[in-house]
């Protein structure tokens, strides 16, 4: 290695990893793009030592980036020390998953089309032939008519009948929930295509089942047993899915990028939008438990609807309208 020449190519990134210090250390507070900067700056700095001790004695050149790089790695370490795991979780929640969100929203809006294409594909399928339905769905998903099933649910006692049976319920239900999510993240996020197979087979359940219920005539019945719980649910699928298909792109489509440096920068996104998923699917799983499995004899249906149009709302406004400062 030509040592002049290294150095003469370095120098800016040192220099810079030096002027960045010193605008942090004259901030009362270092700003999230200085820090992520200061990060990738510190790496290829400490890249550039281990590379100079291998071929250089340079007591004036390593010692300088000996310096640099503790002064670095110190900066660094404090920073992430300042904040605490209370303050910084209520940062998550109420600005970076919106924001990463509203970065993201083409690549959920394509993961929801195809999810909506396999509801259109499911509803027609049925409306062709009603035969089709139990083709269609799981068997676990359809053991009777839709028309027995609501006849036995009005008329037997209620399911949920204590807070332990709601919470043991709930808790299987976001378990479950959230390994659906996990499988069509690396399914997008391993080959695409298999992110957006899965985002329209459960489409196609959806789609499925709900004509089932609306052709048998028990429609408002679907809505206000599914929707408490849908509302966030299906929604929290389609986000996962989105994040898979982000991640499979980077990974798969870098284009002028290496994939590493392709997959570093949607990184970010991805995980904020994937802990946005699973906190929503927690919640879907413990109304799933319990307030979406009363019957009118104790919830109207009316009510349930409402409350599933209000969640529905709520969430599309906190994700996507909602501004708050980043």
């Amino acid at each position: 290695m030509n040592i002049e020449r290294f150095i003469a190519e370095r120098t800016p990134v040192w220099q810079r990893l030096d002027d960045l210090l010193q605008e942090i250390e004259n901030a009362q507070k270092p700003s999230r793009e200085q820090l992520h900067e200061l990060v990738e700056l510190y790496r290829r700095a400490a890249s550039d030592l281990n590379r100079a001790r291998s071929h250089t004695a340079n007591p004036e050149l390593l010692g300088y980036l000996n310096q640099l790089t503790g002064r670095a790695y110190r900066t660094i370490y404090s920073a992430g020390h300042e904040t605490r795991i209370g303050a910084a979780f209520a940062k998550l929640v109420t600005r970076e998953i919106p924001a990463a969100f509203r970065r993201e929203r083409l690549t959920v809006l394509v993961a929801a089309s195809i999810f909506l294409l396999g509801t259109l594909f499911g509803a027609l399928a049925v409306i062709a032939d009603s035969a089709n339905g139990p083709r269609l769905v799981p068997r676990e998903f359809f053991t009777r008519s839709p028309h027995e099933r609501v006849e036995h649910i009005e008329k037997g006692d209620e399911r949920i009948d204590s807070v332990d049976k709601a919470a043991y319920f709930g808790a299987s239900l976001y378990t479950h929930n959230i390994k659906v999510a996990c499988l069509t993240f690396g399914a997008g996020a391993l080959t695409i295509i298999g992110g957006l197979w899965l985002l329209f087979y459960n489409g196609v359940i959806l789609g499925a089942i709900a004509t089932m219920y609306l052709l048998d005539g028990v429609s408002v019945f679907f809505f206000a047993w599914v929707g408490p719980h849908g509302a966030l649910e299906l929604p929290s699928i389609i986000f996962a899915g989105a994040a898979g298909l982000l991640t499979g792109r980077a990974l798969l489509m870098p284009r002028n990028l290496t994939r590493q440096a392709s997959v570093r920068r949607v990184l970010p996104d991805v995980w904020r939008m994937m802990i946005g998923a699973a906190l929503t699917l927690v919640c879907a799983g413990l109304i799933e438990g319990s307030f979406s499995q009363f019957s009118a004899k104790t919830i109207p249906y009316a009510l349930k609807i409402g409350v599933a149009i209000v969640l529905f709302a709520g969430l599309m406004t906190y994700l996507f309208l909602w501004r708050t400062e980043e």
